[in-house]
């Protein structure tokens, strides 16, 4: 099983917004600190905002902050609205299986199996969970949050 990078990103995006928070950040200063390209996190801002997990205003005090819902979000919530597709092989989603086996298989089981355990997992903790361990940083990026005046 393999994470998109939007996903990957998203998450970091919003342990960052929990970091600095309630100061809101911009997306320019988001890319600097985490080292991605504008244009793809603003897919993710825009994304994330539909789905209610980010707040976001324009203007000279403007920026993106995390929602009051966001908090109380499963991880496996949060990977749930930023991953497309989650059949780890082809049988696991039927409209697209073109398997000879299928509906003969074993494995579909196990695969079904193996994907609602790695979600029992993530559905044990919140972002507010993953959050309230703010000591939990790396010098690299307080040195970046601060170089950004947060």
């Amino acid at each position: 099983m393999h994470l998109t990078s939007q996903t990957d990103y998203s998450l970091r995006l919003l342990m960052l917004l929990g970091m600095v928070a309630p100061k809101k950040m911009t997306i320019s200063q988001v890319a600097n600190i985490l080292q991605l390209k504008k244009n793809h996190l603003t897919k993710i801002v825009h994304h994330l905002s539909k789905h209610e997990i980010l707040n976001t205003s324009r203007g000279k005090t403007g920026g993106i902050s995390l929602s009051e819902v966001a908090h109380d979000k499963t991880i496996a919530e949060l990977i749930r609205i930023s991953e497309p597709n989650f059949s780890l092989v082809e049988c696991l989603d039927r409209q697209q299986c073109s398997c000879e086996f299928s509906g003969y298989c074993e494995l579909t089981g196990l695969f079904t199996s193996a994907r609602s355990a790695f979600f029992d997992v993530l559905s044990d903790k919140t972002l507010g969970d993953i959050l309230n361990n703010k000591k939990k940083t790396s010098p690299l990026l307080s040195k970046r949050i601060i170089s950004e005046n947060l």
